[in-house]
């Protein structure tokens, strides 16, 4: 069965006029990390997920849902309506894991 996700890298995709490369991602009230792509459900044509890399010298990409989002284009942020909990239990999705599914 082919998988109904595709991998979108933030250069192929415009923002409020930006490419999104180099976009910050935050959510529950503090900066989660930069953007490293979407999700996107082929089947519904929609972004289901954001691939973030935490800040860190560890920091790993991890998914989160593409939740209410409001772009900052001044700041070039992507504003996430999550909260604490939701980036808690996010905190280990992975793309390979999404995709592999």
């Amino acid at each position: 069965m082919e998988c109904e996700f595709q991998v979108v890298e933030p250069d192929e995709v415009v923002i409020a006029g930006l490419r999104g490369t180099d976009m910050t991602v935050c959510g529950a009230g503090r900066t989660l990390g930069r953007l490293r792509g979407f999700v996107i459900d082929r089947t519904q044509q929609r972004i289901c997920y954001l691939i973030v890399r935490a800040s860190g010298l560890f920091g790993k990409s991890t998914l989160l849902p593409f939740a209410e989002p409001r772009v900052d284009v001044k700041a070039r942020a992507i504003e996430l309506a999550i909260d604490e909990q939701q980036v808690w239990q996010f905190r280990n999705f992975t793309p390979e894991q999404l995709l592999a599914s």
